[in-house]
C-alpha cells in the first residue's frame, strides 16, 4: 500500500466517531405524542412545535442563536382547549411560515375523523392566523407530519395521508399530484434540479407523472410519520434510520444521496447514548446556514439526566459529507 494513500485512509480513521457537541434540551415533555417539527425562518430564527401533554398540549419554542438557547415553550394559543396530534412546519418562499396541526372533528373525542387545520405567521413565529382546514373526505381520517413542498405561488403539495394533492390557499381548491396516486404519510421532496423524491421509495422527473421505484432506498414508509426525508441546497438527500431493537431503537443515522437522489448508501450516525431511546425519536432536520444542520429529536428514557426530553443537535455538514463519505469508501 502506497504510504500517501495510507495517510489518507489514517486521517479518515481518525476523523470517524469523533464526538458530536452534546444535543441541547429545549423542552422537557410529559409524554404521549411528542412528535416535534422544526423550521428556519428567512431571518434564521429557527421554530420548533411539539407535543408537551399527550393530545392536549400543542407548543412551540423558538431560537435566534442558531439553536444554543432557547425560549420558554408556550402553549399553541390556537390548540388549547382542543385535542390534537403534531403536524408540520415550512417557511414559505415569501417568507412566512406555514403550521399545519391535526385536529379531531370533536373536541374531546380521539375517535372521530381527524382533519388537517393549517395558520400563517408573518412574524417568525410570534403571532398566527386564523386556522383553516385542508379539503378532506368526511369519512376518512387526513393526516400530516410532513413539511409540505411549495410548487409555486399558491401552489403548495400537501403529503396528507390519505391525499397527495396541490392546494390552492386562495380558492381552497385542490387537485391530485401528478397521475394521482396517493403516496400516504411520507415526506416529499424536490430536489434542485426538480426531481421529486417521494418517501414511499419512488422518483420522478417529470412533475409526478411517471415514478421509478429507487433500488436501495431507505426504509421510510414504514412509520413514515416516524421517519424523515430533507433536501439540502447543496443537492444532497438525507433519509433518517433509527436502529435498535424495541419501540424507539438505540440510534438514529442518515442515509444520505449525492446524485439526485438515484443511489442511497452513505450513513452517518449522529445519536448513540449507548442504551434504548425508549420512544421513536421522530428526528426533524433543518439547514441553519454557515454550512450547519439542526436536528430536533426526542428521548423519552426516564433514567437519563434530566429525564425524557427534545433535543436539538447541531451538525456541520462538512463532517457529515465527510465521514459519510469515508464510511462507504471502507
Amino acid at each position: 500500500m502506497k504510504p500517501i494513500f495510507l495517510a489518507v485512509l489514517v486521517a479518515l480513521h481518525v476523523g470517524l466517531g469523533a464526538e458530536l457537541a452534546a444535543p441541547v434540551r429545549i423542552g422537557n415533555p410529559v409524554g404521549g405524542h411528542i412528535h416535534p417539527a422544526a423550521c428556519v425562518t428567512a431571518k434564521g430564527t429557527v421554530v420548533v412545535t411539539y407535543g408537551h401533554i399527550n393530545h392536549h398540549d400543542l407548543r412551540l419554542t423558538r431560537s435566534t442563536d442558531g439553536g444554543a438557547t432557547w425560549s420558554e415553550s408556550k402553549p399553541f394559543a390556537l390548540a388549547v382547549g382542543k385535542t390534537y396530534y403534531p403536524g408540520s412546519l415550512t417557511t414559505l418562499r415569501d417568507g412566512r411560515l406555514l403550521h399545519a396541526w391535526n385536529r379531531w372533528s370533536a373536541e374531546t373525542n380521539e375517535k372521530e375523523p381527524r382533519s388537517v387545520l393549517y395558520s400563517l405567521s408573518a412574524d417568525d413565529g410570534l403571532t398566527w392566523s386564523e386556522p383553516k382546514a385542508f379539503p378532506r373526505d368526511e369519512k376518512t381520517p387526513s393526516i400530516i407530519r410532513h413539511p409540505i413542498v411549495e410548487l409555486a405561488a399558491n401552489r403548495w403539495l400537501l403529503p396528507l395521508s390519505d391525499q397527495t394533492q396541490v392546494f390552492d390557499p386562495t380558492t381552497r381548491m385542490s387537485e391530485a399530484f401528478g397521475d394521482g396516486r396517493v403516496h400516504g404519510l411520507v415526506p416529499m421532496v424536490r430536489t434542485p434540479k426538480g426531481t421529486f423524491i417521494s418517501g414511499a421509495g419512488l422518483r420522478s422527473t417529470d412533475a409526478g407523472k411517471t415514478w421509478l421505484t429507487i433500488p436501495n432506498f431507505p426504509n421510510v414508509k414504514e412509520q413514515g410519520w416516524r421517519h424523515e426525508m430533507v433536501g439540502l441546497a447543496n443537492g444532497w438527500l438525507l433519509a433518517s434510520e433509527i436502529l435498535g431493537p424495541g419501540v424507539g431503537g438505540e440510534r438514529i443515522r442518515y442515509v444520505l444521496s449525492r446524485d439526485d437522489g438515484v443511489t442511497w448508501g452513505e450513513t452517518f450516525e449522529y445519536y448513540h447514548p449507548g442504551r434504548a431511546i425508549g420512544g421513536r425519536a421522530c428526528p426533524r432536520t433543518v439547514e441553519l446556514g454557515g454550512g450547519n444542520l439542526g436536528i430536533v429529536f426526542y428521548d423519552v428514557d426516564p433514567k437519563q439526566a434530566g429525564g425524557p426530553g427534545l433535543f436539538f443537535l447541531k451538525l456541520s455538514l462538512e463532517k457529515l459529507g465527510r465521514e459519510a463519505q469515508a464510511r462507504a469508501v471502507n
